[in-house]
């Protein structure tokens, strides 16, 4: 009995968790022109919007509801944080610059 409560719990978080991952994904593929101040805005908004979505599918005397909406919002907006962060990183990451010419190294102070 406990085993099948334990399944039934980590189905509806997978399935609650599941639309809030992909729509974070898809907020910051879709916002990737925009600044990060404006991408953040419509990220909440966008996270809002999703777990506000349970509202009408899950009666209002179901115990889980709140549950569904927290892991849906918490969900969007650990996916896009995460994916934004992927993306700055890219941003930030170092570019490697050719020499000048061909076999030319700078000066070492060891050598």
């Amino acid at each position: 009995m406990v085993i099948a409560l334990l399944v039934f719990v980590l189905v509806g978080a997978f399935l609650a968790v599941t639309p809030g991952v992909v729509v974070g994904f898809v907020v910051v593929v879709t916002t990737r022109r925009l600044s990060l101040r404006v991408r953040i805005p419509v990220l909440l908004l966008v996270a809002a919007a999703t777990a506000a979505l349970w509202l009408g599918v899950i009666d209002s005397a179901n115990l889980w509801r709140s549950t569904a909406i927290g892991l849906t919002f918490l969900a969007t907006l650990a996916s896009g944080a995460g994916f934004l962060g992927i993306e700055a990183a890219k941003r930030r990451a170092r570019r490697i610059f050719h020499p000048q010419w061909p076999g030319w190294y700078p000066p070492a102070a060891n050598r």
